[in-house]
This record gives C-alpha cells, structure tokens and sequence, in this order.
C-alpha cells in the first residue's frame, strides 16, 4: 500500500460512522457453525429468516450498507454505534491447502507462483492480506457482495509487490461479516481488481 493510500486511510477511518444490524430477540451468530444452526432452524421454523439471523449484529459502514428491511414483514433494522474495531481473520489453511495446492485451487497456485510466491510464503500472505482487510475495511472501503442465508459477503481489494519484479499488483479478496466488526476471509483470491 503506497503512502498516499495510507494517508487517504488514516482520513477515512477518523471520518467513517458506523451501524450494525440488529435482529430482536436473537443472539448473533459469532462463527460459522452457528451460522449453519441458524440456517437449519430457519428451515425448520418458517418464522425467522436466516439471512436476517446471520446478519445480526454485523457492522457496515453508514454509507455502503445492505438494504433494509430485507424482505416482506422483516423487523431488522440498524443501529448507529459511532466507531469499531475491526478484525480481519483467516485461516493459514486458506493460503496453504488453497492457494498453494494443486486439485482444490482452479489456477490461483500457478498465478501466485508467477508473481513469485510459494507455499513457503503463506505465513506472510495471511499476515499482509488480514492488515490490508483490516484497515480497508475499518475505512468503508469495500464492495457489499452476495448475500445468502449465511449472511453477507464482501468484497475487498488487497495490494502486494510481485516478488520477482516488485511490481505492484492488486486483487480482489472475499471475506463473511460477522458480529461486532469482525470479518472472516472466504476467499483470497476471487479475481483481478476491476477498479480503476
């Protein structure tokens, strides 16, 4: 991330109001098998969306939020809360068993392996790709995604020096929302950065 990038930051996080979406009456799914337990009781109880039940208490930015209400009789609403703090995880099996093996990986190994990164380096690309995140993310600068019943992915472009040329380049990175600022990568890699 160049410096100019950064200073564009450092404004944005001071300036950035936030909300978090609330759904009465349920606690907040705070990992992904209770994401699954809400997405079977919904089947099961036609009463409760789970789209709506895995959103509960994730925070957005104000300006770059999933619509509400969702559906017909939804009673989901937003509460402002000011600021977060917010964390970005993921797993190293991500970078190790999906980026950097051969069946699972539909060409990422092969491009990652071009801009000269190795298996040896997911350490690093976890550590570097969950800072990027973090800081995109606590500055609104992210792409609301696809929303399912598990609830609502983003989309968040990470930036990185090729290590055989130096030459910079950037890439789109999926990521889950959960509860109270936290955001769990999906994928990371889901595509070149179309941005300009």
């Amino acid at each position: 991330m160049e410096l100019s990038q950064a200073n564009v930051y450092v404004k944005k996080m001071f300036s950035c109001e936030w909300v978090k979406w609330i759904h009465p009456g349920s606690a907040p799914a705070e990992t992904s098998a209770a994401k699954r337990g809400n997405v079977d009781n919904a089947l099961l109880n036609s009463r409760h969306c789970a789209s709506c039940l895995n959103m509960n208490g994730c925070c957005f930015e104000k300006g770059n939020c999933p619509e509400n209400p969702l559906h017909e009789h939804c009673h989901c609403h937003y509460e402002d809360i000011g600021t977060i703090t917010v964390r970005a995880t993921s797993v190293i099996e991500k970078y190790t068993k999906y980026i950097f093996e051969n069946e699972k990986n539909k060409g990422k190994k092969a491009l990652f392996e071009a801009w000269g990164f190795s298996s040896l380096d997911s350490d690093f690309l976890k550590k570097e790709i969950e800072r990027q995140a973090q800081i995109a993310f606590q500055c609104g600068d992210y792409i609301l995604g696809k929303r399912n019943e598990y609830g609502q992915r983003i989309s968040i472009v990470i930036h990185l020096k090729r290590k055989d040329t130096g030459e910079e380049i950037a890439f789109v990175t999926g990521w889950m929302s959960y509860p109270d600022g936290r955001i769990e990568l999906n994928t990371p890699y889901g595509g070149k950065n179309e941005r300009a």
